[in-house]
């Protein structure tokens, strides 16, 4: 049943993140029941028990999301198997907890673009890992871009003449979205000295030419953020958010950041305006003497 579930979910081109939260909260879901005794997995009487269990165990937002898979579970089985959805599943109606996404300031995020830089010039960094990681860190903040999909880029999605680069998103979806002239002289820097072989090699290579996984371009930012003194909490992820709120800073309409970061839904893009707000009101509560109560 857990393989046929997987199957649905990658029929439905849910990301590779999601397919994995997924299966681990029906995999615990059905071991609670197995201990219950229960062999059926649709069973919705014990979902509040569950709930409460994983609640002394899990955040809010871990204990949402596991609704989430379990609703899709609960789907999956009516569609696939004629098993009903729980009446008790059908009545909840949870709410995400609001956490806003970290993201750099633009000092922080020029301090962290530098960090290749200084580290060659210290002899600590080769020149292959130097111009490499310096592309991968433009390319990341200068085109908003998530980091698997990074890791699934080829030479060929480049359009250089235009300036523009073609992203394939969550979903399949294709998306052309500009990639700033820093990015593109890194490339170009990388390329110059380091040829890629063919139109379809990996845009980011290992010094074997090899493509190089997420995992490995999270341990990369990781170093740089230990060697350039950033919050370590931050991730790749982080440049995302951080190009997404630097444009709306700067006066960018919010249905065209949509289009640039390949949400499907308006109020996905939304909450980096509450971003805005959020540094705003701390600039105020730092800087009007009012805020204070002062007269």
């Amino acid at each position: 049943m857990l393989k046929n579930f997987e199957q649905f979910l990658r029929q439905r081109a849910y990301s590779k993140y999601t397919l994995r939260n997924y299966l681990s909260a029906v995999t615990r879901w059905m071991a609670f029941l197995k201990s219950k005794n229960v062999t059926q997995p649709n069973v919705g009487t014990y979902l509040s028990e569950y709930l409460y269990m994983r609640q002394n165990k899990a955040g809010k937002r871990t204990l949402n999301n596991d609704l989430s898979a379990l609703r899709t579970f609960f789907y999956f089985l009516e569609e696939r198997f004629e098993m009903p959805m729980p009446q008790e599943v059908k009545a909840l109606r949870p709410k995400f907890e609001s956490k806003l996404p970290n993201f750099f300031t633009i000092e922080q995020i020029q301090i962290l673009l530098q960090a290749p830089d200084k580290k060659f010039s210290a002899g600590q960094l080769s020149d292959f890992l130097w111009r490499r990681d310096k592309a991968i860190l433009e390319i990341l903040y200068g085109c908003g871009i998530r980091v698997g999909e990074l890791t699934h880029l080829c030479v060929e999605n480049v359009q250089w003449s235009q300036g523009l680069i073609r992203v394939l998103g969550k979903g399949h979806k294709e998306r052309l979205i500009p990639i700033g002239k820093p990015a593109l002289y890194a490339l170009q820097s990388l390329y110059t000295t380091y040829p890629p072989k063919f139109s379809k090699s990996p845009l980011i290579f290992s010094e074997r030419g090899e493509a190089i996984s997420e995992r490995s371009i999270q341990l990369i930012i990781k170093r740089y953020l230990i060697y350039a003194h950033l919050p370590l909490e931050m991730t790749p992820h982080s440049c995302r958010h951080s190009y997404a709120t630097h444009l709306l800073q700067r006066g960018a309409d919010l249905r065209i950041v949509q289009e640039l970061l390949g949400h499907a839904h308006l109020s996905t893009t939304q909450k980096y305006t509450h971003v805005d707000i959020a540094h705003l009101q701390k600039i105020y509560n730092q800087s009007h003497p009012q805020s204070k109560g002062d007269r």
